[in-house]
């Protein structure tokens, strides 16, 4: 009896292991597959959620877009500059020279403002920022230092230049409604000229954030901006002078851009070992 109680008993417990193997090797399937899907949704999430980088730049962009300055070239400027366009004497328009056109006229003017613009605003917002200790708070952010210079300039640059954009597309609409309709060459030449402006601006903006840098004083800045800053847009031209390459608007484009390229660099790096 006592053998056959034994036998029953382990037979009882081979039994039970036998049936809870497959109900335990069940249930860490299960706890598997729901690792790898939390696994799955924390990637998904981490790759859709915005990086610290663009969240920046959209700040900043933002922060750019409502200013008071740039509410002045994108409103006031414009209609000021259609308003003296259309008030002008005919001597001025209808010379003996070819009439100018209102989009010409807004070319001339925002490339003469819009780069002055850009430099300027972005040396006093990093100076004005710096000494205000605005960029010790930016320091629990898990940005670099040079991002912060890249992100103002690309903010800086993008709104300049749609400002600049909506006022050559205004003229052009202007010319369309006088009825001088823009031609297929004038449009290529209107092209190259906006294509230009863009150069000359961001070589200008990239020329204020790097003084915005070196410099503590806002008054220094803007000397810095308005005597040497204007002068940067020579330099792609330098080599064509000495005839070391040819004056061509490829050239001038590449060239302008290395320069903007070489200068953020020094400005980041300056940034980067600045004392906040």
């Amino acid at each position: 009896m006592r053998r056959s109680s034994a036998r029953s008993q382990a037979a009882a417990g081979c039994a039970g292991s036998a049936w809870s193997s497959p109900s335990s090797t069940s249930c860490s399937r299960a706890t598997c597959r729901a690792r790898r899907r939390c696994r799955r949704r924390s990637r998904t999430e981490a790759a859709m959620s915005p990086s610290p980088t663009r969240l920046l730049v959209r700040d900043e962009l933002i922060g750019f877009a409502r200013s008071k300055v740039m509410l002045v070239l994108w409103i006031v400027l414009p209609v000021v500059a259609l308003a003296g366009f259309l008030l002008l004497p005919a001597a001025v328009t209808r010379g003996a020279r070819p009439a100018m056109s209102a989009t010409s006229f807004m070319s001339l003017l925002e490339s003469s403002i819009a780069s002055t613009v850009a430099a300027v605003m972005i040396a006093v917002d990093i100076i004005s920022e710096r000494n205000r200790n605005v960029y010790t708070l930016l320091v629990i952010r898990p940005v670099r230092r040079e991002t912060i210079i890249w992100a103002k300039v690309v903010a800086v640059f993008g709104c300049v230049t749609v400002a600049c954009i909506v006022s050559i597309l205004l003229g052009m609409v202007v010319d369309a409604v006088r009825g001088h309709a823009p031609s297929a060459a004038s449009l290529y030449d209107t092209g190259q000229a906006i294509a230009q402006m863009t150069a000359v601006i961001a070589m200008a903006t990239a020329a204020g954030a790097l003084f915005g840098v070196l410099v503590r004083s806002i008054l220094v800045a803007v000397i810095l901006v308005l005597y040497i800053g204007q002068n940067v847009a020579v330099l792609p031209l330098v080599p064509s002078l000495f005839g070391l390459l040819p004056a061509t608007f490829w050239w001038f484009i590449l060239l302008s851009f290395a320069l903007v390229a070489v200068m953020l660099w020094f400005a980041g790096r300056a940034f980067r070992r600045a004392q906040l």
